[in-house]
């Protein structure tokens, strides 16, 4: 991520370490990375549901579904959110969200590559529910966790929290 100029005042900033800057006017600058969410769908035949990417970056490649957190919202409210915004679906249609693991990533957004954490949840939809692809998803493709191939995945992190899903569900 590039930084040059100090968010409060303006002046130029000077690295003082790797992640860490500070301007004449002995601000403290962090360049650290944004919160996202993923959230997985895992059946009772051990499957996994992921999202096709609709735009870039990566489209066409997998991805788990959710995004960055807006303001202040928790992981769990971003994650609620995003199951809304790119499934239309609501918290009755899937079982209470299971805290899975963290994984840091690298997203390429306009020009920049921005460093992001995401922490990852999975769940099961409750009920018959039909997903509808909405918002930044192309659509959803069912695949058996055990195998996967990891190519597939958009970034590191989403290769990540697929790793710690087949830990929870070896076949």
């Amino acid at each position: 991520m590039e930084m040059t100029a100090c968010r409060r005042c303006g002046t130029p900033l000077t690295p003082t370490g790797p992640h860490a800057f500070q301007c004449a006017n002995q601000h403290p600058i962090y360049a650290n990375a944004t919160p996202t969410v993923g959230v997985f769908f895992v059946t009772a035949d051990n499957r996994v549901l992921l999202a096709v990417r609709g735009i870039e970056p990566h489209k066409g490649m997998l991805d788990s579904f959710g995004g960055f957190l807006d303001g202040d919202e928790t992981f769990e409210a971003a994650a609620s959110r995003e199951l809304t915004e790119e499934l239309a679906l609501t918290p009755a249609d899937y079982e209470p969200l299971r805290y899975l693991t963290s994984g840091a990533g690298q997203y390429p957004f306009k020009g920049e590559v921005l460093p992001v954490i995401t922490v990852f949840f999975w769940t099961r939809l409750t009920t018959t529910a039909a997903l509808t692809p909405r918002d930044d998803v192309a659509g959803i493709q069912s695949l058996p966790l055990c195998g996967l191939d990891l190519s597939l995945l958009h970034d590191q992190d989403i290769q990540l929290g697929i790793q710690a899903l087949q830990r929870l569900f070896p076949s």
